[in-house]
This record gives C-alpha cells, sequence and structure tokens, in this order.
C-alpha cells in the first residue's frame, strides 16, 4: 500500500500512532517502527532530559524513522523541539503554534516536518510555512480535536493543499484507513486504538472501561484545560462539564509545586512565567494542574472515579487489548479486504445499471 506518506517518511504501511503526551514513550515508537509504521513519540511536557535519553533509546532498538510531537503551547514543549533538532529527529510533529522556523532547522540535516491541524485555516498556515504533510484531526479525535469532523475535513484539506494529509480522528481499523484513503488522506493516524495495546502506557482499569465504552462515551469541552478537548466520559471529566467540580485555587497552588518537579523546571521560575502571562493564563494553567493530576490518576492509579484520559469516538470500534504489531497486521489485513468489497460492491452495482438500462445481463467480477 504504496502512498505519497509511505513515499515521504520511508515506512511500509501509512499508518501513525498519534504523539500523545505521557503516553506515546519508546515502548509504543519502537513497536509501531518495527510493524512498519511511523512511530511518533509523544514530547508533551516532559523534562527535556527524559526526551533525549528516550530518543536515545528509541534508536538503540530500532534503525527505522520515527518521529516526535510537541505541542508549542505547553511548558517543556520549546526546550524539546530543540532537543529533537540537535538529535536531528527525522521526523517532527508540531502542533499549538507557528512552526516555520522548525522546519527550516529540520530541513537543514534532511528532517521531515509534520504539523497537526483541526482547521482549513491553520493547514493553510502550515503549508505555507513549510510543512511537509498535515495531521487533520476531526472532530472525531481524542484531545484536543477541532468543531469540523473528518469526513468534510479532510476532502477540503485535500481541495486545497498541495502536501500530504494524514486523517486523525474516527479511524481505528482497515476499513477506517481505505475510507480516509478514499476522501483524500495519504495516511492515517490513530490515538485511541494504539493507546488500547499492550504498550499502552494506561492502567488496566482505564482499559477495560474503554473497550466497554460505545462511539457515544466521550466528553469535548473546553473546561478541562481551556481548549477544547475529547476525554473518556468518566466521573471525574463528567462533574467538570457538569459544573460540580470548579478549580480550587488552594489545590491548584499545592498541585503546582508536584507539576514543577515533574516538569523538572526551578519552581520560582515556573511561577513568575505563569504570574506575567496575566489572569487569563494564569487561570489557565490552574486548569492544566488539575488536568496533570487527574491524568495521573486515571493513567497510573486507574482511579476512574477522580481521573480523567482522553479517547476519541473510535473507542467504541475497539474490543479488545493486542500488541501493537497485531493491530498493524490486522488493519492492513482488513484495508485489503475492504478494499476486495468495495472492489466487487461496484462491479456489481455497475452491472446492475447496464443491465436495468440495455436489458442484457452484464457478468460481475469480483476477483479484484
Amino acid at each position: 500500500m504504496k502512498t505519497a506518506i509511505t513515499e515521504l517518511f520511508d515506512i511500509e504501511h501509512p499508518i501513525l500512532n498519534a504523539g500523545m503526551g505521557r503516553i506515546a514513550y519508546a515502548e509504543m515508537v519502537v513497536a509501531v517502527c518495527n510493524a512498519g509504521g511511523l512511530g511518533v513519540y509523544g514530547a508533551g511536557t516532559n523534562p527535556p532530559d527524559r526526551v533525549r535519553d528516550d530518543i536515545r533509546l528509541i534508536r538503540s532498538k530500532t534503525d527505522r524513522p520515527f518521529g516526535i510531537n510537541a505541542p508549542l503551547a505547553l511548558p517543556n514543549a520549546l526546550e524539546n523541539v530543540k532537543v529533537a533538532l540537535e538529535e536531528q529527529v527525522p521526523v517532527i510533529n508540531y502542533s499549538m503554534g507557528r512552526g516555520d522556523w522548525i522546519v527550516r532547522r529540520a530541513h537543514a540535516y534532511g528532517g521531515k516536518v509534520m504539523a497537526s491541524v483541526n482547521s482549513v485555516k491553520l493547514a493553510q498556515s502550515a503549508q505555507k510555512h513549510g510543512a511537509d504533510a498535515v495531521i487533520a484531526a476531526g472532530h472525531e479525535a481524542a484531545g484536543h480535536a477541532g468543531e469540523i469532523p473528518t469526513f468534510v475535513l479532510v476532502p477540503r484539506l485535500r481541495e486545497l493543499l498541495d502536501i500530504p494529509i494524514i486523517a486523525a480522528g474516527g479511524v481505528a481499523n482497515g476499513s477506517g484507513l481505505v475510507g480516509a484513503l478514499a476522501l483524500g488522506a495519504d495516511g492515517v493516524s490513530m490515538g485511541t486504538r494504539m493507546l488500547l495495546t499492550k504498550e499502552g502506557v494506561v492502567h488496566d482499569n482505564f482499559k477495560q472501561r474503554a473497550i466497554e465504552s460505545d462511539v457515544d462515551r466521550t466528553l469535548f469541552s473546553d473546561k478541562f484545560d481551556g481548549h477544547m478537548c475529547r476525554v473518556l466520559n468518566t466521573p471525574g471529566p463528567e462533574r467538570i462539564v457538569n459544573g460540580k467540580q470548579t478549580v480550587n485555587p488552594i489545590a491548584a497552588f499545592l498541585q503546582s509545586f508536584a507539576i514543577a518537579r515533574e516538569l523538572d523546571q526551578p519552581y520560582l521560575k515556573m511561577f513568575s512565567d505563569v504570574l506575567k502571562k496575566g489572569p487569563k493564563q494564569t487561570f489557565a494553567m490552574m486548569r492544566m494542574a488539575r488536568m496533570l493530576k487527574m491524568g495521573n490518576l486515571a493513567r497510573y492509579d486507574g482511579d476512574l472515579e477522580r481521573g480523567q484520559c482522553g479517547a476519541g469516538m473510535s473507542v467504541g470500534l475497539v474490543h479488545d487489548i493486542p500488541t501493537i504489531a497485531e493491530v498493524i497486521e490486522r488493519v492492513v489485513a482488513e484495508a485489503e479486504e475492504a478494499f476486495g468489497q468495495l472492489a466487487g460492491k461496484m462491479d456489481y452495482d455497475v452491472s446492475r445499471r447496464v443491465s436495468d438500462l440495455t436489458g442484457v445481463k452484464v457478468p460481475v467480477h469480483v476477483d479484484a
């Protein structure tokens, strides 16, 4: 299955894992790469020293191309991108900011750059700034998705862009891959499906709740961290959406010490940087502090009453916890089967139409 994405990144299958912060660590990246896809490391808010160590760990376990994702608006993001550039990571994926400087520096050593976008405007800006591809995150996606569904966003971007498009949001199987290609995408990025694997760094309690959930069991709100964000519908985030759990300034202040340690940042520097951004950004940081704490509770402690974790609408399409190698092998096989079924259906529909118009029975060929 050769597409512009497989050619651009020199990979076997047009499949990526989403660069999920605090989840897409080295083990997941290596598994995706060795299965023929593009593994993407989620730098997130990780301390830069941790990011550098993980990049080198990935290189020690695979000789295949890999990427790193950094949302530029998050703490440590700029430092993490600089680490990735210094380490000459083959593919850098940015979001939530302007990436022309990343493009210039990555292209200098032969690297490629992807921009994660959720709107036409952002996609056009990414192409203008020299990005080699965009990841189009539809409304169905986990985390910071947009308002436009994948089924509309991807074909619209195909009309406007000259660079490859990777569809994200709502894809969890082979038929989703085929559908994305039909819409004009050149590959897919899967988050929820990759999260719910043996290599997914989340507690078994969350994995079990997720595979029991249907497509309507997610919440989409800006009340979590100030940006529209999709998470699995569990009691903690449900209370936030319903206004039954608000930000407690004292609790956020106390949590900020733990966050500084977690981000490996001097506390006074972090506190000063937050205050300089003004009341609005200070409140946003307080919400982020709450979100990080809730994320740790769900991901690592399995506390679904108080914790939260991102999940896309495709959670209803996930019914087991295989390895990543099994997921990619399955998706490819399902895609091949879907192509065959589609070809057979088209032959049948065309032959029936011809017969209706001419009265002559036309044989149906389904060997495609």
